[in-house]
């Protein structure tokens, strides 16, 4: 079975938020958004689930500079960061 993938304006619409948001989080987390043969970025679930992850810190009143930080955190494997982030799912 095919992934879905979606565009760049589907994600925004899926997540609520303007395309330009979307291309200012990939600026300045880094982060890692594959593109088609035609290099246009499409988000997979795995991306959408991270952006609303991003999206829900922001609403928090977290900085990117601290959202970067615990990214990579998660991304070397990390547990201080993965527990911070249940503890504040759970709230």
């Amino acid at each position: 079975m095919k992934e879905k993938r979606y565009f760049i304006s589907d994600a925004a619409k899926e997540l609520e938020v303007e395309s330009h948001v979307l291309r200012y989080w990939e600026e300045e987390l880094n982060l890692d958004i594959p593109r088609n043969e035609m290099g246009h970025r499409y988000y997979r679930e795995e991306e959408i689930q991270m952006l609303t992850c991003i999206k829900e810190l922001k609403a928090r009143g977290f900085q990117l500079k601290t959202i970067k930080q615990i990214l990579s955190e998660l991304q070397e494997g990390k547990g201080e960061a993965a527990r911070k982030l249940q503890e504040m799912k759970e709230e």
